[in-house]
């Protein structure tokens, strides 16, 4: 895929695609950045307004940039998003032959050349959710999916095999793949990327007390029903901020490999994953040296990739002027 393609989120079905990635320059012997995630710029440092939390890291370790308030402070789980295909790609990275057609593990599958590596990477062709999911713009698209098995005959690819179609069903159908080979897709992520990198609390339908959900008219925001369907693969996990930032160490320890941010964008030295679902938003950024981890509620499409952004860029600007 040419990484440099234009791309745009559908954000009624959680999907966040990249446009371009975050960079530093130096101009004329001052340091100078514009950073660019998700197609969202950040022009300047002012905080902005609502509910969200953010750390950064940089070389002595994390701090914190926005403390827990509001409904950060009455509960911990967290909705993830589409970052869940960071730990599905790698576990399938680690665990399968990436090479093999997908019908090697799931007969039913209509294309006998798709590969995992394929699903993985969103090059197999697959549209981002089946045609009678994607007319739901206020409703809850993965409702009807929950409790239902994935039809695997609805993997039918709709763009050539080897171009850029992102896609959840692609991560839906490779959650079927790692259900069969290991019996349950989301132990298999906790046997190899949750418990490695000390992430206990992770669940796909967590208690409703502990669930962090923004309010509007006084109403708690119901979630989609990500993690209860047969797509949770694509975007079902939630676990606490904490363990965002822990998942950002592991994926991004130096000398890991690249298995570990297979399904990550990336672009140069810049490398990212983000989510955004009904009414939250989640971003793991990296770039210049600087790891920005955000999660918000009720804001804008975009809006949580700006906010890395911003920070990334505010923080470059002071290290450059010596602060």
């Amino acid at each position: 895929m040419d990484p440099r393609r234009p791309l745009h989120p559908d954000h009624r079905t959680g999907n966040v695609v990249r446009s371009t990635a975050p960079r530093a320059v130096d101009r004329s012997q001052r340091c100078w950045v514009r950073l660019v995630v998700v197609g969202a710029v950040a022009r300047d440092s002012r905080t902005p307004s609502g509910h969200w939390r953010a750390s950064l890291r940089g070389a002595d370790g994390w701090r914190t940039v926005r403390e827990s308030r509001g409904p950060y402070a009455t509960a911990s789980m967290l909705e993830w998003g589409s970052i869940t295909k960071g730990l599905v790609g790698t576990t399938a990275w680690l665990t399968l032959e990436v090479e093999r057609p997908v019908v090697h593990y799931l007969p039913g599958v209509p294309d006998p050349e798709m590969t995992v590596a394929d699903l993985v990477h969103h090059t197999s062709g697959l549209p981002r959710l089946p045609a009678m999911m994607r007319d739901r713009l206020f409703g809850d698209p993965y409702r009807e999916a929950v409790g239902v098995p994935l039809d695997h005959a609805f993997a039918v690819p709709v763009t050539p095999r080897g171009q850029f179609e992102y896609s959840n069903l692609g991560y839906a159908l490779l959650g079927a793949v790692l259900d069969e080979v290991h019996g349950d897709w989301f132990a298999a992520v906790r046997q190899h990327v949750l418990e490695p990198a000390g992430i206990s609390s992770a669940a796909l339908v967590p208690a409703q007390a502990d669930r962090v959900v923004p309010k509007l008219f006084g109403r708690a925001i119901r979630p989609w029903a990500l993690g209860e369907s047969s797509f949770a693969a694509a975007g079902g996990v939630w676990s606490t901020f904490d363990d965002l930032c822990r998942y950002a160490d592991w994926a991004l320890e130096r000398g890991a490999g690249r298995s570990r941010t297979v399904s990550w964008q990336r672009e140069g030295a810049s490398t990212w994953i983000n989510g955004e679902v009904r009414a939250a938003g989640a971003i793991i950024a990296n770039a210049a040296g600087f790891t920005a981890v955000v999660h918000t509620l009720a804001k804008a499409p975009r809006a949580t990739d700006a906010i890395a952004t911003a920070l990334i860029e505010r923080q470059v600007r002071e290290t450059c002027d010596g602060r």
